[in-house]
């Protein structure tokens, strides 16, 4: 056996004593100096040369300082050298591209939003195609199924007007949407990885987040080194011109993907097929949303992604089958290193399956000559592979995780009351000397004292994983899931055995079919088993929370105090001993935790009325704010799917703190006003649920299962119409304009609800789709003074924004919730120059505040270069307050 690096040779004599010596880390030491020059670099942005001639300087010093035997000096200049290589390293990853890029084909970034054209390319498609089919909610005609194909393209021409070819380099991610049929798979089955295609769509650079909260799609491409996207309307502007090889390393591995993949699916359920394939082959495309939340709330998220938990077992399974065969340790060791080759080539490599497998290679290569195994050097070994590969995976969310994950098992397994359970004061006296006497154990004491041994291993474990990366979970997904602590713990070995099963049904299913059945219906029933629980756990109370971000000093102050509270060797030094605080170590971070949560408590809030229009595509959701704490949603729906437009809604809500809405307020029955709001009530987001009388009369399917969904929550609902008034505290009041009650309409836009919002002498006029007959009925209403901000009616449509609406309300502000990219330009020939117009598809959010002397304040989160109103800073949206 391979004896750990902590322990030293004792002598047979009890005389001789032999000096153990300190370990050494130096991995660990070169993964911080390189990790410093991305951070560096990442902060500070010099050019590249400053990186090229500070690395020169401090290779000349070095050699120069080793030459003259100056220990110290030398090791610090060589460190330097490595911080300069990270730097380096990062640079020509993030910032440096070709002339030829394809991005050259573009307007300057901070030039035009929405900046595309169209372009003829020709390239190899560089990655798997991914085939999805689209949702009821996301097709505008439920009649003509369509399916989304999207993979990465490396560029390799230009086609240009008379046919010539201009070289083009770099990446771009092509999205190609197509009509399907179910006798037929046309484009979906032609694509595969290899393929030399030519292809005509519109280019355009990665979409900027339109929200502060929204997830920043532009750095997760631009880290993959794509810096746009293709987007293709029909499948006929896509033509082969060269098949991959029949032989080709590209067609090999989706020849054998799909071989597993096959056989995977024939032998599960459809409820399970999707979990099944995340599982074992890291394809998470067919995992539906509501899935997805039921592991993320239950704790077990970390189960569904191929990570260290997947390899290392697979890594378990192998060698175990080795040393059932009795093999060679030569021979195992290169069957191991080649089946997680062989895994790694069917599978979707991300940074935690690189972690994991690099560490197994290496511990496996260091059991050929039974070489110490000094585990922390391993895991930053593979650190630095990864980061050679990808600097910027040292700001992936997934990738810290990972790592923090790791450095807390090694640390939790290296602690007393982990190694000596039975030898801790706290369990009983019986119980210590029982476990510490074997003789004294019956069969079933034995049995109970392992059992219990290894549910306590877990557990802390466990816990401790869940201290370390529980405050990052809530800053970047506003989750806190204190459940997973007990699931994980009681159903750890049936995950086992779920893997176990999977793995079988792989390898020993393909090679002996007769087996594949009994297996497939083993591996199936344990899934079934597995969905029961995660679905019970997710939906008990107290199961989880949703919670606002903390801030981000908040966080890195929490990290440095998790670091000293673990560092044994940090209080063992005698000014440290001297202090009281040594005593108080493990308080630190609850205490830390309630300042967090008090902090937000104690900062003045001044009054003010505060409308945020959230971004949600083609759609409307404004969220209003009253300076007494009252809050009311307008609207809660856009054209993009359901899950989309929920999250967008529910990251704003908790990034102001709040937890529920007082009132949702639905102006219409269109899809794209109202299609999240049955989520929001089923989510406990909503208190009190109101909509014109006309929201119901025509029975939609929509606006019955929204009232279905208020009554299972017990949401009281109510209608709403002219003459009502909503009084939010002493000053702000919401006058309902229309539709009268009663009133019928033969559409859905003439009947929008209209809300004319008053506060500190100003008013906000909110229209919904309000067109036609409506309209005209508005514009008959005398006018009482100026509206300082109008919603834009039917996301600016021409019919709705006229002339007679400009003259009624003589808005200072006219914001449109979507509108299309010539909206802005057509509404400026409508109103008034002196009106400033702003859209959510240009701007993002726009926040518009309106303080207790009546000052209006109108901040857009986005600003293009010919505004000049200044842009809202994300820490002016981020501000908490409780509710």
């Amino acid at each position: 056996m391979n004896e750990s690096p902590d322990k030293t040779d004792q002598s047979s004599n009890p005389g001789d004593h032999i000096l153990q010596k300190p370990q050494r880390y130096p991995a660990l030491t070169v993964l911080i100096c390189f990790a410093a020059g991305i951070l560096l670099d990442a902060w500070l942005s010099p050019e590249i040369s400053f990186w090229l001639l500070s690395a020169v300087a401090a290779l000349i010093c070095w050699l120069l300082t080793f030459r003259a035997n100056w220990g110290q000096t030398a090791t610090f200049m060589l460190l330097t050298v490595v911080v300069c290589l990270g730097a380096l390293r990062h640079h020509e990853f993030w910032f440096c591209r070709s002339p030829e890029h394809v991005t050259r084909l573009l307007p300057p970034a901070d030039q035009q939003q929405d900046s595309s054209c169209t372009v003829r390319l020709n390239g190899k498609i560089s990655s798997k195609p991914d085939i999805r089919d689209l949702s009821e909610d996301e097709l505008l005609n439920p009649e003509q199924p369509q399916r989304r194909i999207q993979f990465t393209l490396a560029c390799q021409n230009l086609l240009i007007k008379n046919s010539d070819e201009v070289p083009i380099t770099g990446k771009v991610r092509v999205f190609i949407t197509e009509n399907r049929t179910p006798s037929e798979s046309a484009l979906a089955s032609q694509l595969a990885a290899g393929d030399l295609i030519d292809i005509c769509g519109e280019l355009k650079r990665c979409a900027k987040p339109d929200n502060p909260e929204d997830y920043d799609f532009s750095t997760y491409f631009r880290k993959q080194k794509i810096d746009a996207t293709l987007s293709v309307k029909i499948p006929e502007a896509v033509t082969m011109l060269k098949k991959s090889d029949d032989y080709s390393w590209n067609r090999l591995r989706t020849a054998v993907h799909n071989w597993f993949k096959t056989l995977i699916v024939s032998h599960t359920s459809e409820s399970t097929q999707p979990v099944a394939l995340a599982l074992l082959l890291g394809e998470r495309t067919q995992l539906s949303a509501k899935v997805r939340q039921e592991f993320s709330q239950s704790g077990l998220i970390h189960f569904l992604a191929i990570s260290g938990l997947h390899i290392g077992f697979f890594s378990v399974f192998v060698w175990s089958i080795c040393h059932i065969l009795n093999l060679p340790r030569t021979v195992t060791v290169t069957l191991l290193v080649l089946a997680i080759l062989f895994y790694l080539s069917i599978i979707e490599i991300r940074p935690p399956i690189l972690r994991a497998a690099s560490f197994c290679v290496l511990v496996t290569l260091g059991l050929v000559n039974w070489r110490t195994i000094t585990t922390l050097n391993l895991v930053c070994v593979s650190a630095l592979i990864i980061l050679l590969i990808n600097p910027t995976d040292l700001f992936d969310v997934g990738t810290q995780l990972s790592f923090l994950a790791v450095a807390t098992i090694l640390w939790t397994v290296n602690q007393d009351f982990y190694k000596n359970l039975y030898q801790q004061t706290w369990l009983p006296l019986s119980w210590r000397m029982k476990a510490n006497e074997p003789l004294l154990q019956t069969p079933l004491q034995r049995w109970a004292f392992q059992y219990f041994r290894m549910l306590y291993t877990i557990f802390l474990v466990t816990f401790f994983i869940w201290i370390a990366t529980a405050p990052l979970v809530l800053y970047h997904f506003n989750l806190l899931a204190p459940i997973g602590l007990i699931v994980n713990t009681l159903i750890f070995p049936f995950l086992f055995l779920i893997l176990l099963l999977g793995y079988l049904l792989m390898f020993v299913g393909s090679l002996l079919p007769f087996t594949a059945g009994i297996l497939g219906f083993c591996f199936d029933q344990s899934l079934q088993i597995l969905l029961g629980i995660v679905e019970w756990s997710s939906n008990l109370p107290l199961s989880h929370f949703d919670l606002p971000s903390p801030a981000l000093w908040w966080i890195l102050v929490y990290y440095v105090l998790l670091l000293i509270c673990g560092m044994s060797g940090f209080w063992k030094q005698r000014w440290i001993s001297r202090i009281p605080l040594k005593q108080l170590r493990l308080s630190l971070l609850p205490v830390w935790i309630l300042a967090g949560l008090s902090v937000p408590l104690l900062i003045p809030q001044q009054p003010a009325l505060r409308c945020t229009f959230i971004a949600v595509n083609h759609g409307v959701s404004i969220l209003i704010e009253a300076p007494g704490g009252e809050t009311i949603l307008y609207d809660a729906g856009s054209l993009s799917p359901v899950e989309q437009t929920y999250l967008k809604i529910k990251k704003t809500l908790l990034a102001r703190g709040i937890r529920r809405v007082d009132l949702l307020l639905i102006s219409h029955a269109d899809r794209d006003h109202y299609n999240s709001a049955a989520e929001l009530i089923t989510k406990g987001y909503v208190r009190e649920l109101a909509f014109p009388q006309s929201f119901l009369a025509r029975f939609q399917k929509g606006t019955l299962e929204l009232c279905d969904a208020a009554l299972e929550e017990q949401v009281p609902v109510k209608l709403i119409g002219k003459g009502d008034c909503i009084q939010l505290g002493d000053a702000t009041s919401i006058e309902v304009l229309h539709p009268e009650y009663g009133n019928q309409y033969q559409d859905d836009n003439p009947s929008s609800l209209t809300l004319r919002i008053s506060y500190g002498g100003r008013q906000i006029l909110l229209t919904g789709d309000l067109e036609g007959v409506g309209l005209n009925k508005l514009l008959s209403l005398p006018v009482s003074s100026r509206v300082d901000v109008l919603l834009s009616p039917h996301h600016g449509s021409r019919t709705a924004n006229t002339r007679e609406l400009s003259a009624w309300a003589n808005p200072a502000y006219v914001i449109v919730s979507g509108g299309q990219k010539q909206t802005i330009p057509v509404l400026k020939k409508t109103f008034s120059e002196n009106t400033q117009i702003y859209s959510t598809r240009q701007h993002g959010a726009i926040v518009c505040q309106v303080d207790k002397t009546g000052n209006l304040t109108v901040k857009p989160f986005r600003r293009d270069v010919n505004q000049q109103e200044p842009p809202m800073q994300q820490a002016d949206f981020n501000l908490s307050r409780a509710n």
